[in-house]
């Protein structure tokens, strides 16, 4: 009679143990690199369940107390990996490092965060900033061997709570790297890791890296995942999935050849001569845009911020930073910014030269300018389509330098564009005003550094709002219809929610399914064992 239960309780057993993922520590594995050249990694695609995670471990490494490693019970770190943040506790929210949170990101909770399988990992914080991440040590590699190290990730950042849950306010609110310690330390500020450029990534996946090192004597490396949340934003999250590590060339033995010799200096706001257009008078650095260029390697390069670039070059960088090969960026100005100074009054016309009927000479208008239209930006995208998209009326534009306003202008819909000129060099703002029941849909103030001779051009769009159309208003459609956008608006609002609800109906299917098969399994092996027993 006793073997009846024990039967039971080892098929039991063996359908328990083959549902559950093994577990994989984040400690060095032995990892020898396939025939395409890959590093096994563990559980790279975060797809293990982290409920066989049992510590919760996380390395801290603290501005205050070092670096020490502890658990945090709402931090389930994945499976083959170890969590990793900086600590640096402060009043001010937007000046300190707190600690992440670390969860699972389901395919069936939002598909838009998962780029393969059925999961990816989240890191975030909630009205906080974080410098935060993942790393894991492999071993078992050839010491000299270059590898490669990269991931998928996108951000979501915003400070409110959007109903389709994507990004809001600064594009760059998140920054992305990948990198590699050679020597295998797992101190993520460590000067021996090697790190990618800054990488953005708001609500789509994009490749994070790669990185490149050697591996060090040892044969151990450490990869890292790493997000940084600039500001206290209420969401604050990083989703990564898919990482790789392969062997990028051969290794070479090394040889004892002299290094070459630094180059001579050569003067020039960059160690590497550069390309660049004719000396302005202003004396700022400009750069011409090369092939291969990003707005990011050229920050790099000149050792300034992106920001400073984007702001120097207001209207002239498009959307998602795109910039064109013979573009020229204002990478910099003079230490000292020529001031602003009132043009030269007209020369007072001379009686006796008038008497005798002779015509005083005019002078050609010198300085700068700045051009100005506004259009109605019927798709949201910040780009006009002139056969589409109409110039809108009465948009207030000013433009003001360090001295106040320089000159106002209010459009009508049908001269535009119009150019402020004879501007004196120097730093302006231009500043636009929407017309009553439009809202602008890119920065409605834009900075600019003019030379002498210098135009720069601006076209800014507006959408109209929700209280643009009243219900008594009459439309294109009929009189208080609502317009066509958002009639096809609601209509894609109503198709994502059907097709959220499939998705989440197929997923719930699968799984009954699964467990019926299960089920229908363990009746056929009693009901054979109850025949045998009887027989």
């Amino acid at each position: 009679m006793t073997r009846k239960p024990i039967a039971v309780a080892v098929l039991l057993m063996m359908t328990l143990l083959g549902m559950m993922p093994v577990l994989s520590l984040a400690g060095p594995s032995a990892s020898r690199p396939g025939q395409d050249g890959t590093v096994p990694l563990s559980n790279a695609d975060f797809e293990a369940d982290w409920s066989v995670e049992s510590s919760n471990r996380v390395l801290i490494l603290s501005d205050e107390d070092g670096v020490y490693e502890t658990v945090r019970g709402n931090i389930f770190t994945p499976p083959g990996w170890v969590t990793w943040f900086r600590h640096k506790p402060r009043d001010d929210a937007s000046k300190g490092w707190d600690q992440p949170e670390v969860t699972d990101a389901w395919m069936h909770q939002d598909a838009r965060r998962v780029r393969s399988g059925k999961k990816a990992i989240k890191l975030f914080t909630f009205w906080r900033r974080h410098d935060a991440g993942f790393f894991q040590t492999v071993g078992g590699l050839e010491p000299g061997q270059t590898v490669q190290f990269s991931a998928y990730a996108q951000a979501w950042t915003c400070d409110e709570d959007p109903k389709d849950a994507t990004s809001c306010g600064d594009p760059q609110a998140m920054i992305f790297q990948v990198g590699i310690d050679p020597q295998g330390g797992t101190n993520a500020f460590s000067g021996s890791v090697v790190w990618s450029p800054h990488q953005f990534s708001p609500d789509v996946h994009s490749l994070i890296g790669p990185v490149t090192a050697q591996v060090g004597p040892g044969g151990t490396v450490t990869v890292f995942l790493r997000s940084t949340a600039k500001f206290p934003y209420k969401h604050m999250d990083a989703y990564w999935d898919g990482a790789s590590l392969v062997v990028a060339a051969p290794s070479e033995t090394p040889t004892n050849t002299p290094e070459p010799l630094p180059p001579t200096p050569t003067p020039g706001p960059s160690p590497t001569p550069l390309p660049t257009a004719t000396p302005r008078p202003d004396g700022a650095t400009v750069h011409v845009v090369q092939s291969g260029d990003t707005l990011f390697g050229i920050a790099l390069r000149y050792d300034v911020s992106a920001d400073q670039i984007r702001q120097l070059n207001a209207g002239s960088i498009g959307a998602d930073n795109l910039i064109r090969i013979g573009q020229e960026l204002v990478i910099s100005l003079p230490s000292e910014a020529p001031t602003a100074t009132p043009l030269p009054q007209p020369p007072t016309p001379d009686p006796e030269t008038e008497s005798a009927g002779e015509a005083a000479p005019t002078e050609e208008p010198s300085g700068a300018s700045i051009c100005v239209l506004a259009f109605h930006d019927r798709n949201g995208d910040t780009v006009r389509d002139p056969e589409k998209e109409e110039l809108l009326p009465n948009v207030e534009f000013t433009v003001a330098n360090a001295s106040g306003v320089v000159s106002e202008y209010v459009t009508d819909g049908v001269s535009e564009p119009y150019c402020f000129t004879a501007l004196a060099p120097g730093p302006y703002r231009v500043i636009e005003q929407s017309p009553a029941g439009y809202t602008p849909t890119g920065l409605p103030e834009q900075n600019v550094a003019l030379a002498e001779g210098t135009s720069f051009d601006f076209q800014f769009g507006s959408a109209r709002t929700d209280a643009g159309v009243s219900s008594g208003e009459t439309t294109e459609e009929g009189e208080g219809a609502p317009s066509s956008e958002a009639v096809t608006a609601d209509e894609d609002n109503e198709e994502n929610e059907r097709s959220l609800f499939s998705r989440i109906l197929v997923n719930v299917a699968r799984v009954a399914g699964i467990l019926v098969l299960i089920l229908a399994g363990a009746i056929a092996v009693l009901f054979v064992l109850t025949r045998r027993r009887r027989y």
